[in-house]
């Protein structure tokens, strides 16, 4: 896999990976300076110090704006499924749904996303993704799994990868017949 990626850019990529999951976090912008100073100490080389300090001084939203935008101008379907594969959900959802709202993002990215995200959990808990309540921990997950199905059912995502990117937790067949759409399992194409 990822064949058609360059090492160098592997490697740029990895640094974007870092760098978007800090502009998809908020902890360390309001922290007082000498407490971000103690907490980073030692940490002044590592990818994520260079990116939260450069989020501490032009702000949050110019932050995300300027990683938005690298995440937008990526026009190969393999760079945005490098950027998401072992990715950790743990991180939030800003970096998946940057990558998911690229129009080069392919389906097999979206199934891995989706499936790795449990809808199996908020189908069997709540019947459906429309109700799932505020309270659950979770819910911001929800919201995403609702956005890979209402792109895949208006054909939104790109079809261009080969099986060898197809993700091994996704199930070939569909249990939740009229629920999820089939595209988004491993034999719907």
């Amino acid at each position: 896999m990822y064949e058609n990626v360059s090492e160098q850019r592997k490697q740029e990529l990895n640094i974007l990976k870092v760098w978007a999951e800090c502009a998809g976090d908020t902890y360390y912008y309001s922290m007082p300076q000498s407490r971000f100073d103690k907490n980073m100490e030692g940490c002044e080389e590592e990818e994520y110090f260079k990116a939260y300090s450069r989020q501490r001084k032009i702000g949050l939203e110019e932050f995300a704006n300027e990683i938005s935008s690298q995440i937008a101008s990526i026009q190969h379907s393999e760079e945005l499924h490098y950027l998401l594969d072992g990715y950790n959900y743990d991180n939030g959802n800003w970096t998946v749904m940057q990558c998911l709202s690229n129009p080069c993002c392919d389906i097999r990215t979206a199934r891995m996303v989706y499936w790795l995200m449990s809808p199996d959990y908020y189908y069997a808990q709540y019947g459906d993704l429309e109700h799932v309540p505020e309270s659950d921990i979770n819910i911001k997950n929800s919201k995403v799994l609702k956005f890979i199905e209402g792109k895949t059912l208006s054909q939104g995502f790109a079809h261009g990868l080969s099986s060898e990117y197809e993700d091994a937790e996704v199930p070939k067949t569909n249990e939740y017949i009229e629920k999820i759409p089939d595209a988004l399992f491993a034999d719907g194409n």
